[in-house]
């Protein structure tokens, strides 16, 4: 049989054709796809999910894990940048602060610091990468919560109150601060200055607070070594929250050198006035004897030291030019209350187991003692 040279070349280049086709080493036309990146969603890690943050805290942080890329079969790290969404409800319809373009962080993870939220509600968050051109999904929905804010307002001072003199130093006294929200407990910080700006502060303390009213008596020393005007004032400050109240308004008073009665205060450890400071100034009236401090036993019995506080009181407001029964009502009607009697007719102020009469131009402590 023949056959022609045309014949036999063709079938020759068909049996080529499909022995090239069969080649397994050739790219099939499917190969670029396998190719094309994808990025996962990275996932939340603070704060966590359905934490409560303290509105003092804010601004709020929020974390991720760093999303990965894969290409082919490979994962690596994506070199991605971010994208954080918050709202007010979980579906994202009502966001409140989109960052966007965030940076990948070092360390596996990517942190973005939210500008300050509106304080007493609940918040979504959520995230997405994009890298090499490719945006992922947002990963997992994660829900935060800002606490109530805290307001504190500036304590009241109670005294010394301006113009007031005292004798050496006084219990500063202030009304407790009114506050709304999750106050902690509230300590108060006193400030005591020669100088109205308070750039240098002659005595200061943080003493915690008491009911209704809060009070600071410094240590003895330092103390001025003269008469002198000073100025003070108060902060309330909530510890836990980091949260502080204005400063009260600033009092000035008359600093004195301490006078008899109040270095007998001092000597039992207490001070005369420890809220409002009476008015006047002292140096108007006279101890006579029996003043000092000593244990004597009453007529009825009862055992206790001379001179009372009540009884160092009422000569203290004698000494600032009151009328004793002026002194009286004076105590009465500022939270010292006292059931001393004034008898005008023998210059006679009545305790319960002593009383002070005027002799001779003084004062003098009379004990009635007992067996």
């Amino acid at each position: 049989m023949k056959y022609s040279v045309f014949g036999v070349c063709l079938a020759a280049l068909l049996a080529a054709t499909t022995a090239c086709s069969d080649n397994p080493a050739q790219p099939s036309s499917g190969s670029s796809s396998s190719l094309t990146a994808s990025i996962a969603a990275p996932r939340p890690v603070s704060p966590a999910n359905a934490a409560l943050i303290k509105n003092s805290d804010q601004p709020a942080t929020l974390v991720v894990l760093n999303a990965y890329s894969t290409q082919g079969s490979v994962a690596t790290q994506s070199g991605a940048t971010y994208t954080f969404e918050v709202a007010t409800d979980a579906a994202f319809g009502a966001k409140v602060q989109t960052k966007d373009a965030v940076a990948e962080g070092t360390g596996g993870q990517t942190v973005v610091k939210l500008d300050a939220l509106t304080p007493a509600r609940d918040y979504y968050w959520h995230a997405r990468a994009t890298s090499g051109g490719t945006t992922g999904l947002f990963g997992p929905v994660s829900k935060f919560s800002i606490g109530a804010a805290i307001s504190i307002d500036p304590p009241v001072p109670v005294g010394p109150l301006s113009g007031a003199t005292s004798s050496g130093w006084p219990a500063f006294t202030v009304t407790n601060s009114t506050r709304s929200g999750p106050v902690g407990a509230l300590v108060y910080r006193f400030e005591i200055s020669a100088n109205a700006s308070f750039s240098t502060l002659l005595a200061s303390g943080t003493v915690n607070e008491t009911p209704n009213r809060t009070s600071f008596i410094p240590p003895s020393s330092p103390a001025p070594s003269a008469q002198t005007t000073l100025f003070w004032r108060a902060t309330a400050i909530d510890q836990s929250n980091n949260v502080s109240s204005p400063a009260s308004t600033a009092q000035s008073f008359t600093y004195a050198l301490p006078t008899r009665q109040a270095l007998l205060a001092a000597q039992e450890g207490f001070v005369l006035w420890s809220g409002v400071q009476p008015p006047g100034t002292t140096g108007q009236a006279t101890m006579g004897a029996n003043w000092d401090v000593q244990t004597v036993t009453s007529f009825t019995g009862v055992t206790h030291v001379v001179p009372t506080q009540e009884e160092l009181r009422v000569f203290d407001l004698i000494d600032r030019g009151m009328d004793p029964g002026a002194a009286l009502n004076w105590m009465n009607s500022n939270g010292y209350g006292t059931t001393a009697i004034w008898v005008p007719s023998v210059q006679v102020v009545g305790f319960t187991y002593e009383y002070i009469a005027l002799i001779y131009g003084q004062w003098q402590m009379v004990i009635r003692a007992g067996g």
